[in-house]
């Protein structure tokens, strides 16, 4: 799985949730002036971008392994950003007063060792918190991993789909985090037409993204009709909710 496309494709596709998910994280974790921090995992930079905003780009940083990296340097110039996985951060010890890692963790092979390398940066005392879709209640992708099964049954979803807020609040202290905390955060977004949606899924961003390139013409377009008869009343606009479950805890 790769996220080898362009900042544009991305905020296109998952970047329309992310933005408004974003300012809701940072405050969960407690994001205030006089801070610094840094965006694990930081993709095209949206959460580096609400980080900026808050602590000044002089404060943050930003990681991520991928070519995405580049529109998040150009997003936000003055912060700190690197190419690097979640794993294996190339800063020092307590460098920072928070770790936050918005929709990144269940990417990783090992989701409580990014938690434990994020702990390893930030001081003590200081906030690690990370986030995850709910997928039973992310209908974007939900129903279209539901729609590519009936279609194709061998089709695989997203990496990691947590069972419960417990389970993310476990990894958490797994890590060793102290005080943790796991809620709900609910965002949306709107679309115009089933083809807005549609379009923005041909963007090979993601697994889903990645999925659908990966089908015939033919095999596609029995998926899209499948999703949009799934989706139900498309016609004058819809809104799709979506769900994160977040974690946070002191380093």
């Amino acid at each position: 799985m790769t996220f080898a496309v362009s900042g544009e494709a991305y905020d296109d596709f998952m970047g329309r949730y992310s933005r408004e998910l974003a300012p809701a994280f940072a405050d969960f974790a407690g994001i205030e002036p006089g801070q610094s921090g840094i965006d694990v995992g930081c993709g095209s930079g949206i959460l580096t971008e609400e980080l900026a905003r808050r602590l000044g780009p002089e404060n943050v940083a930003a990681a991520d392994p991928s070519p995405l990296v580049e529109a998040a340097a150009a997003r936000v110039p003055g912060a700190d950003v690197r190419t690097a996985p979640a794993e294996n951060l190339p800063w020092p010890d307590g460098s920072f007063d928070a770790a936050l890692a918005q929709l990144v963790i269940h990417f990783l092979e090992d989701p409580a060792a990014g938690l434990v390398e994020m702990r390893r940066v930030t001081r003590t005392g200081g906030v690690v918190a990370a986030c995850s879709w709910n997928f039973p209640k992310m209908r974007l992708l939900r129903i279209f991993w539901e729609a590519s099964r009936s279609v194709v049954p061998s089709a695989q979803s997203e990496s990691l789909q947590l069972e419960s807020l417990d389970e993310l609040a476990a990894l958490g202290r797994e890590a060793g985090l102290e005080e943790v905390v796991a809620v709900p955060l609910e965002v949306s977004s709107r679309y115009e037409t089933f083809d807005e949606l549609w379009e923005s899924f041909q963007r090979g961003v993601g697994p889903a993204g990645e999925f659908c390139a990966s089908l015939s013409p033919e095999l596609r377009e029995a998926v899209r009709d499948e999703y949009r008869s799934r989706l139900g009343e498309t016609s004058g606009g819809f809104t799709l909710p979506a769900e994160a479950w977040a974690v946070r805890g002191r380093a």
